[in-house]
C-alpha cells in the first residue's frame, strides 16, 4: 500500500474523467447522420458503439513506437464510425460513409468540463502536488485543453498520439513520472477505465482510483472507486 503522504503528483485521464462531449456522442452521430440522409435504427445506437469500441481495446504490449500522424488518426476513426454505422444503420451500405460522418461528427462534436475538475485541481495545486494528464487522445489534446480552459492547470501532458505509446503501456507511464520528476510510487493516476488506467497505472507501481461517474462498476474492488473527483482528495 502506498502511503498518503507519499503522493507528489496526481496524473488525470482526460475523456469521460476530466472532459465529456456536449451533447454526448449519441446526440452528435444522429445529428450527423441526419444531415446526410443516413437512417439509423436509434435501438441498435448503443450496442452499435459498444461494438466500434471494441477498437479502443488496450493493444498488445509489444506495439511498435510509431509517429504520430493525421493520416493514421483519420483512418483509424474512420473505421470506427464505419463500424458503427455497420451495426446500426438501415442501409447495410451506409458503412461505406464512415469516412464524411467522421469528418462531420469532428467538426460537430465540443467538450465539457466536468463542475467537479476545476475546484479539485485548485485544491490540488494549493497542496503543491504536480499534476499532469495521460490520455490515449488522438492528436489535439493541447488544443482542447487550452480551448476548455485547463491546459495552465498541469505541469505535464502526454497524449499517447503523439508520444507513441498508448495506456496501458508502461513506456507512457514511465514519461509521466519521468516529466514530473517523481518515483512511481509517489504518483497517482485517475481515469475512467479498469484496463487502461487502473490496471495500467497500477501495474507500473503507480497508485490508481477508478472514476466511475455512471456506477457501471459497482463490484470493482481491486482499487479505490469514487463517482465525483471531489472523493479523490479522501485518497491522497
Amino acid at each position: 500500500m502506498i502511503e498518503r503522504d507519499g503522493v507528489r503528483a496526481v496524473f488525470f485521464d482526460a475523456g469521460y474523467t476530466l472532459l465529456c462531449m456536449d451533447p454526448p456522442q449519441t446526440t452528435v452521430f444522429l445529428r450527423v447522420c441526419a444531415d446526410l440522409g443516413i437512417a439509423i435504427d436509434a435501438a441498435r445506437l448503443e450496442a452499435a458503439i459498444r461494438y466500434a469500441n471494441e477498437l479502443l481495446a488496450p493493444k498488445p504490449r509489444e506495439r511498435v513506437r510509431v509517429p504520430f500522424s493525421q493520416s493514421s488518426i483519420d483512418a483509424f476513426w474512420t473505421a470506427y464510425h464505419r463500424a458503427v454505422l455497420q451495426a446500426c444503420a438501415r442501409d447495410a451500405g451506409a458503412a461505406d460513409r464512415g469516412e464524411v460522418v467522421y469528418e462531420r461528427f469532428t467538426r460537430a462534436i465540443a467538450w465539457r468540463v466536468y463542475d467537479d475538475v476545476r475546484p479539485l485541481l485548485r485544491d490540488l495545486r494549493a497542496r503543491g502536488l504536480v499534476l499532469g494528464v495521460i490520455s490515449n487522445w488522438t492528436g489535439d489534446l493541447d488544443d482542447v485543453l487550452s480551448r476548455t480552459g485547463l491546459r495552465d492547470a498541469f505541469d505535464v501532458v502526454l497524449d499517447s498520439a503523439r508520444f507513441g505509446y498508448e495506456k496501458p503501456h508502461p513506456e507512457i507511464f514511465a514519461e509521466a513520472v519521468r516529466s514530473a520528476a517523481v518515483a512511481p510510487a509517489d504518483a497517482l493516476h485517475v481515469g475512467d477505465s479498469i484496463e487502461h488506467d487502473v490496471e495500467g497505472a497500477s501495474g507500473f507501481g503507480m497508485r490508481a482510483v477508478l472514476i466511475d461517474r455512471a456506477n457501471r462498476h459497482a463490484a470493482f474492488a481491486r482499487a479505490p472507486r469514487i463517482d465525483d473527483l471531489a472523493r479523490l482528495r479522501d485518497h491522497l
